[in-house]
């Protein structure tokens, strides 16, 4: 009585466990940051959304067009706030899984940089709305000082899995 179905394991997994063929992954109590940084990337994909849908209205494009033909007025502009969010979200999953995997190891470094990434998200769409594609510098660069990182820490999280390392 009492047990939950979370904590029962059967005798072969346990098994198993003792001859090193799985590894059983313990969440850290931090892994809510992360969480929480995965739920907050859906309101920079909101706010992105948001910024295409008012220039689709603004600029006269109407779905289901992905880009204005060069041909129309302002077609610059509009694509310039397309591409931002397109290319957020080539990104998006790979980095949000990259926080995910992080995070069993390195939970709080994980959710900041998944945030950092998230804010130059924003600020890119911002930059490359209103000033084209030199406008969106800043929102990469800040961009990838959270998703590079996060790359990068990937090595470490899989060698402390793999017990590589301490």
């Amino acid at each position: 009585p009492g047990s939950s179905w979370l904590s029962e394991r059967s005798s072969i997994d346990e098994a198993a466990m003792v001859r090193g063929q799985t590894h059983g992954v313990t969440i850290p109590h931090d892994f809510g940051w992360v969480v929480m940084a995965v739920g907050s990337s859906q309101f920079m994909n909101i706010f992105l959304s948001v910024q295409v849908s008012m220039a689709r209205k603004k600029y006269d494009v109407q779905y289901p067009t992905m880009y204005a033909d060069a041909s129309k007025k302002d077609a610059d502009k509009f694509n310039c706030v397309q591409r931002a969010h397109q290319n957020t979200l080539e990104t998006w999953a790979p980095v949000t899984i990259l926080a995910l995997v992080n995070g069993l190891v390195y939970p709080k470094a994980s959710a900041a940089l998944f945030g950092v990434w998230q804010l130059g998200r924003v600020i890119y769409g911002i930059g490359y709305a209103k000033g084209g594609p030199k406008g969106r510098m800043a929102g990469g660069i800040l961009s990838h000082l959270g998703d590079l990182p996060l790359m990068i820490m990937t090595f470490f999280t899989g060698a402390k899995l793999a017990k590589l390392t301490r």
